[in-house]
């Protein structure tokens, strides 16, 4: 027995020697981040310096974005919000960050978050090198340049007239009108017409109003993205943190992914020609001028997923803010129904040009970010400057666009909804706004590429739902949701958001 007991003692020294010795390295660890690490000299929450760990758990909970907002607002515009990681909030980081400048290209994206996952083939979103970057962007330019985006717009067009005579068989049944989530009937439009666009037919949820089993999955494939991404900051404890990501998350981003699979495939089966994104998009076995098979499926699927996202979120945020402001949305449809005197007239041609209209929707992107994160990169071999501030290398870096869009000193009442900002003519109050400081869009070799297609969306879409209807308040739980009270994940996870239409007195019915 002595010696048994002698044995348990042992081993309850070593043990507890063990958990000393981890005990004394994290704080070791944490007492360096905090005063001797290189970064040391920035402000930001002790806490957040120390390790990853609070960068991680914000991350989690989906107010990453709105975590590091506050952290810049206690500290300044230049913030360390973990060890390695300076979040800028001035304008000039976008173009040192994400834009080539002579003598450098833009910072590069990190393995940790956009290395490809296990078993796909790279996409445009994960093509970590340059020139297998470039290689993707010359493949899939003739998309989207403006003459490809006029060939497809009858197909947006198509679903716009089926979205539109949905929503007025709806407000027909009561001459007060109806209320509708507005988020999902604007979801349903624009993953028809991406999905068509993108996989050669609709989803099919005008038709059924429901959304496909597909349309559904995508924010939780983002959410899983995310989570996966968190435990790369960790790989020794990555088996110990998966535990704690919902089984049923990443079930539904493997069913995502299968799903977008298998339509790709009948897609690049089909023998029509269309006018479509597939159809534009250069293609090459080989992976030399073009994209190969593999490449193409995983590059679709994020396609339909980034195509879809920005134009929900911005006509979802700025229908929200357009009902809380009459005054403004007033002047928007005055604006609308003058130029138009019927449905037919719609094109993006002569929609390009009224300036309420894109005012409106500039100031829909600016608070309505469908990425409010932002974009993280990481200093090259040698270190890089951003805002002025000398950094060293492999030093994660982000133009926080929160941030940035709601900063006093870019704007005048940033947190106020002010579509005149963006006019030629404007109050002595905006005069000074920065207004290339909002960038939904990135700037640089990495921007997004659908960008012409999405303000074709934006503009179409909004236009034709204040030319018909009345947009007046739902007195309603969903109907006052506050935009900003949304959890991020990657993207906004959009809430419902009810409003009450009305058919614009003097029409009739959509035939």
């Amino acid at each position: 027995m002595a010696v048994l007991s002698s044995m348990f003692h042992h081993w309850e020294l070593k043990l507890l020697g063990t958990f000393s010795a981890f005990i004394l390295y994290l704080l070791s660890y944490a007492i360096y981040n905090i005063y001797f690490h290189p970064l040391s000299k920035y402000p930001g929450p002790k806490r957040w310096a120390a390790t990853r760990a609070s960068y991680v758990f914000s991350l989690y909970s989906g107010w990453l974005h709105s975590d590091v907002h506050d952290i810049h607002r206690r500290y300044g515009d230049i913030v360390r919000i973990a060890p390695n990681e300076i979040s800028f909030a001035r304008p000039e980081a976008w173009q040192d960050i994400y834009a080539n400048v002579p003598g450098r290209p833009a910072f590069p994206k990190s393995q940790l978050w956009h290395g490809a996952p296990g078993g796909r083939a790279s996409s445009v979103l994960n093509a970590l090198d340059i020139k297998v970057h470039s290689r993707f962007r010359k493949a899939m330019d003739p998309a989207f340049v403006d003459k490809a985006v006029r060939m497809q717009e009858p197909v947006v067009l198509f679903h716009l007239q089926i979205f539109i005579s949905q929503l007025d068989k709806l407000v027909s049944e009561s001459s007060e009108g109806a209320v509708v989530d507005i988020v999902r009937w604007l979801s349903y439009l624009v993953f028809d017409a991406i999905g068509d666009l993108g996989f050669g037919e609709p989803f099919g949820c005008l038709e059924r109003s429901e959304y496909h089993p597909w349309c559904s999955m995508i924010f939780s494939s983002l959410r899983a993205a995310t989570y996966r991404v968190s435990l790369r900051y960790y790989p020794a404890l990555n088996w110990i943190m998966s535990l704690f990501i919902p089984k049923n998350i990443m079930k539904k981003q493997m069913e995502h992914w299968k799903l977008a699979e298998d339509k790709i495939n009948r897609r690049l089966n089909l023998e029509k020609e269309r006018p479509d994104l597939i159809s534009m998009i250069k293609r090459d076995d080989e992976g030399v001028n073009g994209l190969s098979y593999p490449e193409m499926k995983s590059t679709a699927a994020v396609l339909i997923v980034a195509g879809s996202e920005t134009s929900i979120t911005v006509l979802s945020g700025t229908t929200n803010f357009l009902v809380k402001n009459p005054d403004k949305l007033a002047l928007l449809q005055n604006e609308i129904r003058a130029t138009f005197k019927n449905e037919s007239d719609f094109t993006s041609a002569v929609l390009r040009d009224l300036p309420y209209l894109n005012a409106v929707l500039n100031e829909g992107l600016r608070l309505c970010n469908p990425t409010p994160v932002g974009a993280p990169r990481i200093t090259p071999p040698g270190g890089g400057i951003v805002a002025g501030e000398r950094l060293p290398e492999d030093v994660f870096v982000n133009a926080h666009a929160l941030t940035v869009s709601r900063s006093p000193d870019s704007f005048h009442d940033p947190g106020g909804f002010h579509p005149e900002r963006w006019l030629d003519e404007k109050d002595a109050c905006f005069e000074n706004d920065q207004l290339s400081a909002i960038q939904p869009f990135g700037v640089g070799p990495r921007s997004c590429i659908g960008k012409p297609l999405a303000w074709v969306e934006m503009r179409l879409i909004l236009a034709r739902l204040v030319w018909r209807f009345d947009l007046l308040p739902a007195d309603t739980e969903a109907g006052r949701l506050q935009w900003d009270q949304q959890r991020t994940f990657t993207v906004v996870e959009r809430q419902p958001f009810e409003v009450r239409l009305r058919r614009r007195a003097g029409l009739s019915a959509v035939e």
